[in-house]
């Protein structure tokens, strides 16, 4: 389960997806230490200033996407040859950049494509008020 836009991941079951607020731990008491980084506003600055540099730098596809393919041919053999996989190889050499293809195969649950999800947590990120003022 999880995955880009699955149903699990950072922040447990549900865990935000693409809407999931960067700041999310800085009020909570179950992790003491980051909530503590992000109460020093100098900290909560740079963290910021480093969610602002990820967005708009790094979930660029442009940037990214070329990453992606070259690590999606690099393991594609091997997926092809795995005898236990949870999907086809079809639905993994699709998951990359076609968003149609990837809520198909996704058997019922919420999903979408490597691409479809940096694009939005991208747009997110950068229209999240805190990430905005950290470029100005």
């Amino acid at each position: 389960m999880g995955g880009p836009g699955g149903g699990r991941g950072p922040g447990g079951p549900g865990g935000g997806g693409v809407n999931l607020d960067p700041l999310v731990a800085a009020n909570d008491a179950n992790k003491p230490l980051l909530s503590k980084l992000l109460a020093v506003p100098s900290l909560r600055t740079r963290y910021v200033g480093y969610m602002r540099d990820i967005a708009g730098k790094w979930l660029d596809w442009n940037r990214l996407g070329p990453s992606a393919r070259q690590y999606q041919a690099l393991i594609a053999g091997e997926v092809k040859a795995d005898t236990r996989k949870l999907h086809s190889t079809e639905a993994f050499l699709s998951s990359l950049e076609d968003n149609a293809a990837a809520v198909a195969n996704s058997g019922g649950r919420q999903t979408s494509s490597l691409k479809a999800f940096a694009e939005k947590r991208r747009a997110f990120l950068l229209d999240h008020a805190e990430v905005k003022k950290a470029g100005q």
